[in-house]
Order: C-alpha cells, then sequence, then structure tokens
C-alpha cells in the first residue's frame, strides 16, 4: 500500500429474503474491503463476523497506516522571585516611661459577699435583685422542718427536766439530788439554745446597709434550689463612702500596687493621687481588678464625670526602646527580627519596663538595630 490508504468498507447483508448494502464511512487507514455474508444466522456465520472485525480493528492500529506521530513541545515556565518588601523601623536609644491612661470614676468599691451559712433548700427569696437594703433585713430563708421538729422535742425535755427540780424542792429531796437535776437542766437549755442559734442558720441577712445584688450565673438561685454552706448568695455594695475608682478587667496592671502615684485630668481641672487598695472581684463569669484612689486634695475634682487617670510606675533614662509589635515570643523566648544586609536574621533579647505601645530591650539590641516589624 503506498501513499494514503483510503479505507473502504461496504458490508453486505443478506438475509433469506432481501439483500441490502452499507457503505461504511470513509476515512484515514488501510485499505479493506470486508465481505461478511450471513446465512440464516447460524452458529458459523457468527463465528465469520467476530474474525472479520477483529482483523479490521487490528489493521486500524499497524504502525505504517496513519499519520506520523506528532511530537509536543514541553514548555518549562520560568518563575521570576519578587524582592521581599520589609516593614522596618530603628531601635531607639531614648527615655521611656511606664503609665498606664485609664478611665476613672467616683463609685463604692467596697462589697460585702451574703453567703449561706448551711446545706439546705431555699425556702423563700424576700427581696429583688438590685435592691436597696439595710443591715439586718431579712434576703432569703431555707426550709426548716427538720429543725423545728429538733426544736419541739427539745422544749418537751427541757419543759421535764424542770419540772423535776420542781418535784423534787416540793419533796424537800437530798441536795444532791437537786443539784443532778439542776445540772440536768442546764445541759437541756444548752441544747435548746444551739438549736435556736442553728435556726438562724437558715435565714439570711444583709451585712450592712447599701445595695443587694443576687450571685447570677450558670444556675441562677430560684424556690427550692439546693444551696450549700459556704455557698455565696449575693453581695451588698456599702454605700457609705464613695472613693475614685479604675476598674481593670481579666489582668492586673503590671507594677501598679499600694502607693503608686496617680494624675487625674477632669476637663480643666487636674489633681493628684495615690493608690491606698486593690479590690478583687469575682462572679465566676469574668475577673475584675478595682484600684481604689485617694486625692490628694478632694476639692480639685467633681464627684460625677468621666476623669482621665494616668498611672506613673517609673522612667528609664537612655536606654534602648522598640516597639511591642516587633517582639515575638515562642516557647517562652521573646526575639525581634532584624535586617542584615538584606538577610532577615533572629535576635534574642529581655525587656524592661513599657509604655502604651513601646517596651525597653535591657539585652540584645544595643540601639541603632534595623527591626522587621511585618
Amino acid at each position: 500500500m503506498a501513499g494514503s490508504c483510503i479505507i473502504q468498507q461496504k458490508r453486505k447483508i443478506f438475509d433469506h429474503n432481501k439483500r441490502r448494502s452499507f457503505p461504511a464511512e470513509s476515512g484515514e487507514g488501510c485499505a479493506f474491503d470486508i465481505k461478511i455474508t450471513v446465512m440464516r444466522m447460524n452458529r458459523s456465520g457468527f463465528i465469520k463476523i467476530a474474525v472479520a472485525g477483529a482483523l479490521c480493528m487490528g489493521a486500524c492500529v499497524l504502525p505504517g497506516c496513519g499519520k506520523e506521530e506528532k511530537k509536543d513541545e514541553i514548555v518549562v515556565p520560568i518563575l521570576e522571585a519578587k524582592e521581599i518588601q520589609y516593614k522596618t523601623c530603628k531601635a531607639e536609644v531614648r527615655d521611656i516611661s511606664q503609665k498606664y491612661y485609664q478611665d476613672g470614676y467616683f463609685g463604692t468599691p467596697y462589697r460585702k459577699s451574703v453567703k449561706f451559712k448551711t446545706n439546705g433548700m431555699i425556702k423563700s427569696i424576700e427581696v429583688d435583685s438590685p435592691s436597696d437594703v439595710k443591715e439586718g433585713d431579712l434576703l432569703c430563708t431555707l426550709y426548716t422542718d427538720d429543725l423545728e421538729e429538733q426544736i419541739e422535742q427539745e422544749e418537751i425535755r427541757l419543759e421535764q427536766v424542770r419540772g423535776t427540780v420542781e418535784k423534787l424542792k416540793d419533796a424537800d429531796a437530798d441536795a444532791n439530788q437537786i443539784l443532778m437535776a439542776e445540772y440536768d437542766v442546764e445541759l437541756e437549755e444548752l441544747r435548746y439554745q444551739r438549736l435556736l442559734d442553728k435556726f438562724e442558720n437558715y435565714n439570711v441577712y444583709a451585712p450592712c446597709d447599701g445595695e443587694f445584688n443576687m450571685q447570677f450565673g450558670r444556675n441562677p438561685y430560684t424556690v427550692n434550689s439546693q444551696v450549700y454552706q459556704g455557698s455565696v448568695f449575693g453581695y451588698t455594695t456599702d454605700r457609705t463612702q464613695q472613693y475614685l475608682c479604675v476598674d481593670v478587667y481579666d489582668d492586673p496592671l503590671t507594677n501598679v500596687n499600694f502607693g503608686t502615684s496617680v494624675m487625674l485630668d477632669q476637663g480643666a481641672a487636674s489633681s493628684t493621687g495615690t493608690v491606698t487598695d486593690v479590690v478583687f472581684n469575682d462572679n465566676g463569669d469574668f475577673s475584675s481588678y478595682t484600684y481604689v484612689i485617694t486625692l490628694d486634695n478632694e476639692d480639685e475634682l467633681f464627684d460625677f464625670g468621666d476623669i482621665r487617670v494616668v498611672f506613673d510606675i517609673y522612667s528609664r533614662l537612655d536606654t534602648v526602646v522598640i516597639p511591642k509589635k516587633a517582639i515575638k515570643e515562642l516557647g517562652g523566648r521573646k526575639f525581634v527580627y532584624l535586617l542584615i544586609d538584606g538577610v532577615k536574621v533572629e535576635q534574642d533579647i529581655e525587656t524592661g519596663i513599657e509604655d502604651n505601645n513601646d517596651i525597653e530591650v535591657t539585652a540584645g539590641l544595643s540601639g541603632g538595630e534595623e527591626l522587621i516589624l511585618n
């Protein structure tokens, strides 16, 4: 076979009555003339069809038939490395002061917890929350059915021993007998008083004048709630005196303690003061620290309105200072990335005091280094 091969296939199919011919589609490949005769569709006829079809399919894949295989070229893209852009700043040598800027207010930071003195179940809650209360007001009661029964039984015994003493005296009994009976009376009176004191433990009273707030958590107290000795029912805020306060949540201010000096601004007015107490509060959902400040001159500020409080801790002079955001922490280490001749280099450091945005570096840097911020 020379040149282009043209396949021209003709299938001739005969049956016992008719003869029909179907020309096959033309295409590239080897030239074949396939004749298939089916006589009454017997078994040998099926074998002839299968053999002829196999010969046709095998011929179409012969290497000598068809077009030459076209080879595609593989193109490998070459990626150009982009120049890395770093945001940097210099480590400075200057003064730094550790200060905290907070908002203050005049309030009542002191409160007293109201706790249950015994185990039991709540019978009644006598006040709303919040509500103004006076010292000694009844806030809550617990069921006392079992205790009341014990008190009634003890009253009966007490009356019996007292009656015994009276009978012995009327009968001019021996003095020792009378004395022993009087001892029994004293013992029963002590038991009776203990039961009465225990009965008071089933009542909860306000410890001071102020505002009562019930303890709210995942399971707030209601009637028939089970309670335990020492658990907190709520708090009563003492309103007898106001103080300048600053609230900080979760973590306390570093290095702010008793005696720390503060600067105060309220509009055009200004003053100074001192931290005289730190009150820790924990209601179960979050914790807070209330810094109580005593003013050096109470007449310089109003007891209402916002007050800017600046806690002035202490200052460092001529020290290395860098932005806080330049510091990385990993596994207890503190380090920064330096840019040296275009190369990113890791450097361990130690830190000191800090202000709102910057921090002192006490070891690892000498000043002038180029820090990578991003």
